[in-house]
């Protein structure tokens, strides 16, 4: 659905339906991507009436957005609060050299695109990208698989650990790569299966105080699978300051780097 500017520049809307929506909704991603979200009922013919309503906000929101946002690059560095580890990024070659380098890496990612092709080595605290490292989406996509990989072994037993801490039964927990949220809670189908904790291999670039929270979010719901006020005072019980930590964890969401962001997506827990 487009939406034309003052300027003249033409932005376009992913329309989607659903069954919980109560009425429209226009929201922008942190990649600059437009969604409309609309009831089921509602009727194709009444979208152009949308327009108008949203024009203004997109006419204030949209200048915000471009002029705050940076230009894709790599970053210097990637920290991980978890491991207590900050490692350098830097493209270090071409990748032959990358193949001579690799018998030394503690892991390695090898991703191409055509003819474009990064092999990226972690050798002591630095990530080493080699091959077509002027190409920033295929280098992102390399910092993801090892970041994701990094979480998968990570993030499990520390969500276990702080379980078995606050008296919760340890549940199964899975890294994914979720584009919409941090994680979520899921008791299985029919209510027999056992719980199980699902996490964004994001969390583990979080700072330890917002990860922990987030923990916490997801195993109170082993307890209560709504947000209620006994799911928050469950919540309070664990996480005191659980407030300011899930405003945290949203800031957290629209400040995340260039090569981490998910599809284009709001943040929602």
């Amino acid at each position: 659905m487009p939406f034309v500017l003052k300027s003249g520049e033409v932005l376009t809307a992913t329309v989607r339906r659903s069954a919980k929506s109560r009425r429209p909704r226009l929201s922008l991603s942190p990649r600059g991507a437009l969604s409309l979200v609309i009831p089921a009922a509602w009727p194709s013919a009444r979208l152009g009436e949308l327009v108008p309503a949203f024009l203004p906000w997109l006419e204030r929101s949209w200048p915000r957005f471009a002029a705050s946002r940076p230009a894709p690059a790599l970053p210097e560095k990637i920290a991980l609060p978890l491991a207590a580890r900050e490692l350098t990024v830097a493209p270090a070659g071409d990748f032959a050299a990358g193949r001579a380098a690799s018998a030394g890496a503690a892991s390695l990612v090898r991703l191409g695109a055509g003819s474009r092709r990064v092999l990226l080595l972690e050798l002591g605290e630095s990530l080493r990208l080699f091959g077509a490292t002027d190409d920033l989406v295929l280098c992102g996509h390399a910092l993801q698989r090892w970041c994701r990989g990094m979480a998968t072994r990570l993030l499990p037993p520390h969500v276990e650990s702080l379980a078995r801490a606050q008296g919760f039964a340890p549940p199964r927990v899975a890294v994914r790569d979720q584009r919409s949220r941090w994680g979520s809670c899921s008791r299985g189908h029919g209510g027999t299966a056992a719980p199980h904790i699902q996490l964004n291999w994001r969390a583990l670039l979080l700072p330890r105080p917002l990860l922990d929270h987030l923990c916490f979010h997801e195993l109170s719901h082993l307890r209560h699978m709504d947000h209620s006020p006994a799911y928050r005072a469950e919540l309070a019980r664990v996480s005191p300051d659980w407030a300011r930590l899930e405003r945290g964890l949203s800031r957290a969401w629209r400040e995340l780097p260039f090569w981490a962001l998910p599809a284009d997506s709001p943040a929602r827990d």
